[in-house]
């Protein structure tokens, strides 16, 4: 057949169907087989977390960890070039007369379908189905430890938290700073290198403690800035995991107070932990159990803003005793923290906000983002399994990272 000018269509491209076709049909199968995966969750944690999963991870970050930046981010920006560009060209040409538009779009199609196909099979099999575990409740058998107490002793035990976070926040500040009030926002005190070190240290400990799987220790490569953080502060993303690269990426431009505990929940992310509640829990745990006073300060800090809201919102009049007894200086990073989501809030964070959460029901998690908040439900569990505090115990440990 000729275009209007007697002329054939030179820029029609071959539909490659059945290849196209065969690799969507990869993705849906991988789709298919995590929703089956999910009905055995000790199978995939013993066949693929601790095995297949690990060595995966394992292997890309072996290979990224060498690239002193993200790859991930660079990978992303690629992708989303060459898709734009081959719409740009496919439209030109549909626009000149060289190629028909029913070709154009069954071939985008076809070509969009084969692009999803790849990255939801890539996107299972180097670490999704880690979607599939147990709980962590079910996997540290905490089921006795997970319900609060009756009436007002769930008050109580909730103002006791409160009070021993803001204490261990005052006194990680001070051993940090020197003093209650360093007069300007704290900045984070170790080279990136010696950051990620420590955080892995603590990561070692962490597995010790609680007797985790030896794959659990093993270092994935150090997390990474993001080059475009300034963009991404209007996501009000802090930090993101790229399984298809084994990178933990995070934003640079956030209050550093916030640094280790969002390069400590990526890295959870690194090891298998998929749900956000307990990748949260784990960057709490592993910076309390650190050897270095910042990353504890980071940790107690966190958890107390967490904690306080909660009660504050039960009992105003107690919450709001208790954020007095904060150091000046603590004060001043919480408005860091606070100055930088009114900055940065807005329509594009709304609809990140809204994605994400879309994201995390279609992989299963029901509460969605909500998720993100229920680790104050983990560190509950873990005070009780462990006395009823909260803090994490660092004399005599191991002090090598």
């Amino acid at each position: 057949m000729e275009n209007e000018n007697g002329v054939a269509w030179p820029k029609n491209r071959a539909l490659r169907a059945r290849l196209r076709l065969a690799l969507l049909a990869m993705g849906v199968v991988s789709a298919a087989l995590a929703q089956i995966m999910g009905h055995f969750p000790r199978f995939i944690e013993k066949a693929y977390t601790e095995k297949l999963g690990q060595w995966f991870g394992r292997t890309l970050a072996a290979i990224t960890s060498r690239i002193p930046f993200s790859v991930g981010e660079l990978l992303l920006a690629a992708v989303v070039l060459w898709l734009l560009a081959s719409a740009c060209r496919a439209v030109y040409h549909v626009i000149r007369g060289r190629r028909r538009w029913t070709n154009m779009l069954a071939g985008g199609l076809l070509h969009s379908g084969a692009v999803l196909g790849i990255i939801l099979a890539a996107f299972y099999w180097s670490w999704g189905f880690n979607y599939d575990r147990a709980g962590l409740i079910d996997r540290m058998q905490w089921q006795a430890y997970v319900e609060p107490p009756k009436d007002a002793a769930a008050l109580d035990e909730l103002e006791r938290i409160c009070r021993e976070l803001v204490g261990a926040t005052n006194r990680a500040y001070e051993a940090s700073t020197g003093g209650k009030d360093a007069g300007v926002p704290t900045s984070v005190p170790l080279s990136r290198k010696a950051l990620n070190m420590a955080i892995d240290g603590a990561y070692r400990r962490v597995a010790k403690d609680l007797h985790l799987h030896p794959s659990f220790v093993a270092s994935r490569g150090p997390a990474k800035p993001v080059f475009f953080s300034e963009i991404m502060s209007y996501t009000l993303i802090l930090g993101v995991y790229c399984p298809f690269t084994g990178e933990a990426n995070y934003n640079n431009n956030m209050p550093a107070c916030e640094i280790p505990g969002v390069i400590a929940h990526e890295k959870a992310h690194q090891r298998g932990v998929t749900s956000e509640d307990e990748a949260n829990f784990f960057g709490y745990l592993v910076c309390a159990s650190s050897k270095d006073t910042y990353l504890q300060y980071s940790a107690y800090l966190t958890a107390q803003r967490r904690f306080l809201s909660e009660l504050i919102a039960r009992a105003p009049d107690c919450g709001k005793a208790l954020l007095k007894e904060r150091d000046p200086g603590v004060q001043r990073d919480v408005d860091a923290c606070n100055a930088f989501v009114n900055a940065h809030a807005g329509r594009i964070s709304q609809i990140q906000h809204s994605v994400n959460d879309l994201y995390l029901k279609a992989n299963r998690v029901k509460q969605g983002v909500k998720a993100y908040g229920m680790s104050a439900r983990l560190i509950m569990a873990y005070a009780r399994a462990h006395g009823g505090s909260c803090l994490v115990e660092t004399v005599g440990k191991e002090t090598k990272p």
